[in-house]
């Protein structure tokens, strides 16, 4: 590239937002993983895939979703796992850490605009360390997958071949830990989870990574910092507050599904039916690794899957969704407003206005587009609505848990699905502010009016 197209180059960016080059550059991975998986060697059979085949499994790889329209299994080979192995890594990790690690491995220095898109990433609000954080961010990920492939591979050793083994315990561990839902045993002879589906130790590992994955960076930061400030910020008590919360809910809830045992198979021990009960509940905060089939159970368990897959779990982390922190803002000021209080507190802390805004403006764009595409995709494709919504929500929330609509979607239907992924993973409040950031403050203020309300 000459000096002139570099010079081109250099105020393109500086003329966009950060939040605009966010959407620009995982437009840009979601453009080079359709061309990668249009390519024959992607195909397991004679035909490569489609273009609207490609475009959304590598948007459903980008967003970390899950959901699919061909079977990752049968119908993609090795060399395209490995590339929708490589999507989920950069979907979840984030393409900006990379960015960042790999300036810093070539010496060129990371500029005030990239601090900005990493703080925007990650959810920081200093902009000191935010390098160091993002290295931290690629060492704990690298880390905990590591490990979770170690735990499975170990398990699975003993029922397939080494090779085979730690090639599945490394797409698996990647695909829990980056809450993607991706795997490969569906459409296969070998059954959930390679036979699995009821183990224990299988769920107990993998349900692990959806957790780990879905806390967000910065509160495993501020928890490894604890060590030694020994104090936790209020973002990172909510989040797992609202995460212990959830959790246990969600599990009591799919456990009292009367459906379960014969979902998960009448030859299950009740013990195997809770494992794979609570598996599912946690899964469904935003990762959607399938283990039962979900069709089977009573629509009340769906209903509370699809509210659980809406709000997701924390900000700057794997998953999607509205966010943890999120509700959890809106819960404190519901609470401070039925108490009569000036301002919302939560641990001895007040909620700032700005947060407040930000809470009530993620969650209002979010239910919009929700709705939006539901009733688009009702008017085409005849059909009941709540399976409808229910897929909806699961590419919203980048979860992939599915009642089989996906596959039966026609081109525009494939589309609305693959930008509502898209969406979901940047975040509303992120493309939002995207389509209308300004160049310069608004410093025009205005006299303030009440409303009457309720």
């Amino acid at each position: 590239m000459g000096p002139v197209s570099g010079s081109r180059l250099g105020r393109f960016i500086q003329e966009r937002g950060t939040n605009q080059l966010l959407i620009l550059g995982f437009l840009v991975i979601v453009i080079i993983g359709t061309l990668l998986l249009r390519l024959p060697i992607a195909s397991a059979g004679p035909e490569p895939l489609g273009w609207m085949e490609a475009l959304f499994t590598s948007t459903s790889a980008v967003t970390v979703t899950g959901l699919t329209v061909v079977s990752t299994a049968g119908e993609i080979s090795r060399f395209g796992q490995w590339v929708i192995l490589g999507l989920m890594q950069v979907g979840g990790a984030g393409f900006v850490a990379f960015s960042v690690l790999a300036f810093s491995l070539i010496g060129r220095r990371v500029s005030l605009q990239e601090r900005f898109m990493v703080q925007q990433t990650l959810g920081r609000h200093e902009m000191s360390g935010v390098v160091g954080l993002t290295q931290y961010v690629l060492a704990v990920t690298i880390g905990l997958e590591s490990l979770g492939a170690a735990g499975l591979y170990l398990r699975w050793r003993g029922s397939m071949p080494d090779g085979q083994a730690l090639y599945y315990a490394i797409f698996h561990a990647i695909s829990a830990y980056c809450n993607a839902g991706f795997d490969l045993f569906a459409a296969s002879e070998a059954g959930p989870y390679f036979g699995y589906g009821r183990d224990p130790i299988t769920l107990g590992i993998s349900g692990a990574l959806v957790i780990v994955g879905g806390l967000g960076v910065t509160v495993l930061y501020d928890l490894w910092r604890a060590r030694f400030h020994h104090e936790l910020s209020l973002h990172t008590r909510l989040t797992l507050l609202m995460t212990l919360l959830l959790t246990v809910v969600g599990v009591l809830v799919v456990n009292l599904d009367p459906n379960l045992h014969r979902a998960v198979g009448l030859d299950a021990s009740q013990a195997e039916a809770y494992v794979a009960g609570a598996f599912t509940a946690v899964s469904a905060r935003t990762a959607g690794l399938t283990v039962l089939p979900l069709n089977l159970l009573e629509q009340s368990t769906q209903l509370i899957l699809m509210v659980w897959m809406f709000i997701g779990a924390a900000p700057a982390s794997m998953a999607g969704g509205v966010s943890t922190s999120t509700l959890a803002v809106i819960m404190v000021v519901v609470l401070a407003t039925a108490r009569g209080d000036d301002q919302p507190v939560a641990y001895g802390r007040a909620i700032p206005h700005e947060t407040l805004t930000k809470a009530v403006a993620v969650m209002t764009v979010s239910s919009v587009l929700v709705a939006t595409v539901t009733l688009a995709l009702v008017r085409l494709h005849s059909g009941d609505i709540f399976p409808v919504a229910f897929e909806v929500v699961s590419a919203f929330s980048n979860t992939g848990y599915s009642l089989g609509l996906t596959g039966q979607l026609g081109f525009l239907g494939r589309l609305l699905i693959a930008l509502t992924m898209f969406w979901g993973r940047l975040g509303p409040l992120t493309v939002v502010v995207a389509l209308a950031e300004r160049a310069q403050p608004n410093l025009v203020h205005y006299p303030e009016e009440p409303i009457i309300l309720g």
